[in-house]
């Protein structure tokens, strides 16, 4: 059996996905396979109603999953997994967790926790997305927890939401350097979202810029791992995966 150590549940919000599956792959140890189910989000907007509706879909695609009796879910996509407000979401995987009796998490938790192993205090962000203001502007009002993080500074590369899997890594690298040129006292850097190529300049980023990096795939496959009692070490693709 593939995943004979771990199986991961995950809904991906792209109804595109393309970039998450390759490089999960790339990170996870053997036995470690993806279970996914893909999500409607092509436009991230408030009026496309797309994020309403992928947070129906993956409600009823994770009770698929634990009938599938995968060892653990994810769901994917802060604004999808927010979209109905904090209570419904919190809400909603306490109840899975006790119906099925397996871990429920979600994306934004993942990335909560890496801050919290790396001892991230001073953050920046870049994203894929387009900044405040246009039409492609979807908030995450929980990526960072104010209560042990200051955001200072965010970079925007603003790609239209289902052209994310063609941008090259040099776009997010170059961001996060000028994101640390304008906030030296940056210790931690969040590459938003794991569906644009960001796992193959973690490493780069870490060592050019002296930060850590938090980074989509990354984070959902560490929290998954260690949330299952897996210590496996990884190199390549931080420290958060090498240390934590």
């Amino acid at each position: 059996m593939y995943g004979h150590r771990a199986r991961i549940g995950y809904t991906s919000p792209p109804i595109v996905t393309e970039v998450f599956p390759y490089e999960f792959y790339k990170m996870a140890p053997p036995g470690v396979t993806l279970a996914l189910t893909t999500l409607m989000v092509a436009r991230h907007s408030a009026e496309s109603g797309e994020a309403q509706e992928s947070w129906n879909h993956a409600v009823r695609a994770v009770r698929e999953m634990a009938r599938a009796k995968v060892d653990i879910i994810v769901f994917g996509g802060g604004p999808v997994v927010y979209s109905g407000g904090q209570q419904r979401a919190d809400d909603t995987m306490r109840d899975l967790r006790q119906e099925f009796g397996i871990p429920v998490t979600n994306s934004t938790t993942a990335y909560h926790q890496a801050d919290a192993a790396l001892g991230a205090r001073v953050v920046g962000s870049v994203t894929y997305a387009s900044a405040p203001g246009s039409t492609e502007h979807l908030p995450n009002e929980r990526f960072t927890d104010p209560d042990k993080t200051t955001l200072v500074g965010q970079k925007f590369a603003g790609v239209p939401f289902i052209e994310v899997g063609a941008i090259p890594s040099e776009v997010p690298l170059q961001l996060a350097r000028e994101l640390k040129q304008e906030h030296p006292d940056i210790d931690t850097i969040h590459l938003g979202s794991p569906h644009w190529a960001t796992g193959a300049v973690i490493e780069t980023i870490e060592q050019e810029l002296g930060v850590n990096v938090v980074q989509g795939s990354q984070a959902i496959l560490w929290w998954a791992l260690r949330t299952l009692g897996m210590d496996d070490r990884i190199e390549g693709y931080g420290r958060l995966l090498r240390e934590h």
